[in-house]
Formats: C-alpha cells, structure tokens, sequence
C-alpha cells in the first residue's frame, strides 16, 4: 500500500511539474513562440472588431505589441462586467470581445500560434478607470457549467471615478484624432483628449501635441479643475517630464512610432534628411519611405523647410521612415508629387524651371513659396531677394517682393547641393 502511495504522490508531483512547464509567463513579443501555452499581461491598444483580433502592449515592454486572436464562440472573459448573485460575471464569445475597450489593462492565457500572436482561451480584466456598460448579456457559470443563474440584474463593479494631474508614460500618440493614452505609475490606463492647441511644454519651450512620441513621460494638467470623472480626461496642458530619448538613450533601438518636424538639411545622394523635432536634430532614412498613396519619396522629392510627419522606427541614432506624409504649418496635410524634373545624377548645382502659384509671398515669410502647377501643386519654396527684378505682363518691371498671392509665375532658379531653391529670374504669365 506505501508504495502504490509513493507511486500516486510521484505522478501528482510529476503532473503538477509538466503543468508548469507547459504554463510559461510571456513578457514580450518575442517569448512567444509557435506551440506555447501561456500567459501574458499587457493593455488592449488596438481592437479589430471584424476579426475578433486585439493587439496588446505588453507590461514588460511599451514599445512592443502581441497580436491576440480570440473565438467568437468559446473564448472567455473574465471581469468585464458586475456580478450576479454574488457571482461574477463571465462573458463568453463574441459577447465578451465586445466588452474589450483600447485602454483596458488585461491578462491573456492561451497557446502561441505563430511568432507574436496567441490564440486566447481566457481573457481577465485587470485595470480599467471605470466600469464597461452593465449589459446584462453575462453569464455566472463557465461554458461547461449546466448552472444557471437566477438573477435578473447586475451589479455594477467599483473602479476608481476621481483622478486629477495625471503623470505617466507615453503609450500611444495620435494628434490627427487629439488623443493620447498613458499609463500611470499605478498601472492605470487612461485616454488624453487633446483639444486643438493644447500646449505641450519641453525646457522652458512651447511645441504641439504631434512632437510627442511614446516613451516620453509626461504630467498632463487636466482641464476643469483638479478632479476629473472617467477614464478620459481633456488636457489643459502637458509637461514633458523626460523624452524618450533621454529615458532610452539615443542610441537604444526602440519600435514603430511617430516624428514630426521640420527639414533642415537633405542628403540627397545617400537619402537622408536631417529633421529638427522641436527637442533636437534627428537623421532620417528615407530610401525605404513612401507617402500616404504609396509613392516611393526620396531625397530629390524633399525641401528644406518643409514640415513632415513620419512613422517607421528607430535604428540605433537614425530614424528609418516608412511613411512621409507633407503638412503646412497648422499640421494640414499637402499633396505631395514628385519633384520637379531633377534626375538622381543631376550635379549639385543646376538650373530648374518651376511654373506655379505664389502661395505665400515674401511680405508673409523668409521664403517664396509657390504651388508647383506641373507636379499636382506640391509646395516649393524659394530662396529670393526682396527687390529681385520681376517682370510682369506688360513687360514692366516690378519686385519680388510685390509679388501677391495666386499671382502666377515662372521661375528659374539654381538647386543647390541642399535642396534649396535660389531664384534667379521670376517673370509673372
């Protein structure tokens, strides 16, 4: 009998050991790993609806994402909703997706079915500034429970309804839609809503919401007062406390994201730009880059002093841009066409001809800047002395700086090794 026992108590231990084995914590995207069965914590920051897919931030890493596909008929969901009876509820299926919110922070178990995504059987709610909508559609019972529950209400579950200055860290950033979402050092999750114009404060310097970038560390001063109910608040202004790069170091590499800036100098034989954030100069790679329609954009296509705005990732010091997209000063986005006729061999010195529209004149601005007619009214700017003789219609003699607005001209000018454009003759037609 004491050695059955012996053999029962070996087998138990032996199982309990294989389960934990086969049960490992995944911390960032590269833990998992095809045929592993874990776990992982980590906030929801992407929801697909259509696919039952949800991309997560994991805990451990705020520059990585998991992919997390869920079934719309078995996988579980725990915590999203109140209790019933005492019990709480558990959402099961494509009932439970729908309770998942952007911002929520969750605890993912399932099976790795490929590099960076896992196929969840239990999804649990672990933070979240206020509680999902009492919809009623929960169960208190697991799908392999023959119980039912035999109460006919919810009660909501207690979260936290009063937060005042908000200080975290940068998990995403979206100045098109005017929002920000930051994790707290409580681990909370909430969403920042970024009125137009709201300030954002660096050493003593004012810049806009769209020179954030994740990592950075911020103090968001909320709007109202010092107490806001809801998991969002509107900020009145924010204080970045620590970059990014400060918090990394430059020469860390870190995962996709976002630049903005403007140009102040352009490499066009190697492709590269050298982009003024606001907080420094930054070299970027564009000889991968593309504009939003997926036109390839490289150095010949690219001005200095124009704004853009990039996503892609950082390689060591370098920023490799996979998307350039060409904004005016209030953040509008450009249509951007290819250069003017400048082929990859042209000599750094050359002579161009630009047929445009002046959109703004030297009375608004340092430089010319005119909508390039030819190339789907992409903005060029030109370098041009004030009482440069131009010729008008009647063949009279005027100055460049009396030039106005939707005046249309033709321009010779030199482009230099920069990029720049120095006007030479300007004759208005």
């Amino acid at each position: 009998m004491n050695k059955l026992r012996a053999i029962f108590a070996f087998a138990a231990l032996s199982a309990v050991a294989a389960f934990g084995q086969d049960r490992t914590v995944w911390r960032t995207s590269g833990d998992v790993q095809e045929g592993g069965r874990g776990t992982i914590v980590g906030t929801v920051a992407d929801t697909q609806n259509g696919r039952n897919r949800m991309v997560i931030t994991p805990d451990s890493a705020l520059s990585d994402q998991v992919t997390v596909d869920t079934d719309s008929v078995s996988t579980q969901y725990n915590g999203f909703g109140g209790t019933i009876n005492g019990a709480p509820e558990i959402f099961v299926g494509s009932t439970g997706f729908n309770e998942v919110r952007v911002g929520d922070r969750v605890e993912v178990r399932g099976v790795a079915i490929g590099s960076s995504t896992i196929r969840a059987e239990r999804v649990t709610l672990l933070g979240r500034a206020v509680p999902s909508p009492q919809t009623g559609v929960g169960q208190t019972r697991t799908p392999t429970s023959i119980s039912t529950p035999t109460a006919s209400g919810t009660t909501p579950s207690t979260a936290p309804d009063r937060i005042g200055r908000v200080e975290g860290v940068l998990q995403q950033v979206n100045p098109e839609e005017g929002r920000l979402v930051v994790v707290t050092d409580r681990r909370e999750v909430l969403t920042v809503r970024t009125p137009q114009g709201t300030p954002v404060r660096y050493h003593g310097e004012t810049y806009r919401v769209s020179n954030l970038e994740v990592g950075d560390r911020i103090r968001v001063e909320p709007e109202g007062g010092a107490a806001v109910t809801g998991n969002e608040i509107r900020a009145r202004s924010i204080d970045v406390i620590q970059s990014s790069q400060e918090s990394n170091g430059t020469s860390a590499s870190r995962g996709v994201g976002a630049l903005s800036g403007r140009v102040m100098r352009v490499d066009r034989t190697n492709n590269v730009i050298q982009l003024n954030t606001g907080r420094g100069t930054i070299s970027v790679d564009i000889r991968s880059a593309a504009d939003p329609s997926g036109r390839p954009v490289r150095g010949r296509d690219v001005q200095v002093g124009d704004h853009v705005e990039l996503s892609g990732s950082y390689s060591g010091a370098t920023f490799v841009a996979t998307t350039i997209r060409f904004t005016d000063d209030s953040g509008t986005t450009i249509e951007q066409g290819p250069a003017t006729a400048v082929p990859d061999e042209v000599a750094d010195l050359g002579v161009v001809t630009i047929y445009g529209t002046v959109a703004q004149t030297l009375a608004d601005g340092p430089q010319l800047v005119l909508r390039d007619t030819q190339n789907n009214n992409r903005t060029v700017r030109i370098y041009a002395l004030e009482d440069l003789p131009i010729r008008t219609k009647s063949g009279t003699y005027t100055t460049a700086v009396q030039l106005k607005v939707s005046d249309s001209v033709v321009v010779k000018a030199y482009r230099d090794g920069d990029g720049n454009y120095i006007a030479q003759t300007i004759r208005i037609r």
